[in-house]
């Protein structure tokens, strides 16, 4: 399969070339670090709502927990905005990297499991602590699955490509 030109004509802009090889401080690492933190608020945050909900730290109220919503939804905005960062950097390497559609499929199926807990779990504040339990039980264990399983195969793109650059065999 040829890979698209338009992936060269991305690879060949200014902002492309400079995230890619500045040594500014704001190349980069600057911006895959700051897809890190985005990716600490969305996926902790997620993480202590469902193992809460899955009945760990039985002492922690469920309901104070729905301020953690603010922090995952800030935590994706920066994921989104970094990613592009990220993708229009390497855009030959990660559109041609099957991995990549992998890591966006679980990331998608994250997002909707948060939204769902946050609409049916969350919003009613008359709910009783049981009643949060039972309704979210089932979301928290789809949540830790997809999150875990968008983590791994987001750390897995850079060991699964096969090319670097457009014309450039990754490792090569």
């Amino acid at each position: 399969m040829a890979v698209p030109v338009i992936l060269q004509t991305i690879e060949q802009t200014g902002i492309s070339t400079w995230i890619r090889e500045s040594d500014s401080i704001f190349g980069f690492y600057f911006w895959l670090t700051l897809h890190g933190i985005g990716m600490s608020l969305v996926v902790g945050g997620n993480l202590i709502v469902d193992l809460r909900l899955l009945g760990f730290a039985k002492g922690l109220p469920l309901k104070p927990l729905k301020r953690l919503f603010t922090l995952m939804w800030a935590g994706l905005i920066v994921n989104v905005l970094t990613g592009i960062a990220l993708l229009t950097a390497y855009p030959t390497k990660e559109v041609t990297n099957l991995d990549f559609y992998v890591k966006l499929t679980f990331v998608a199926l994250g997002v909707i499991t948060m939204k769902k807990l946050s609409d049916q779990v969350f919003s009613d504040d008359s709910m009783t602590e049981v009643a949060m339990i039972a309704k979210g039980q089932a979301l928290a264990k789809w949540s830790l699955l997809f999150w875990f399983l968008a983590v791994t195969a987001g750390r897995l793109l850079s060991e699964t490509a096969t090319y670097d650059t457009y014309g450039h065999i990754a490792g090569g």
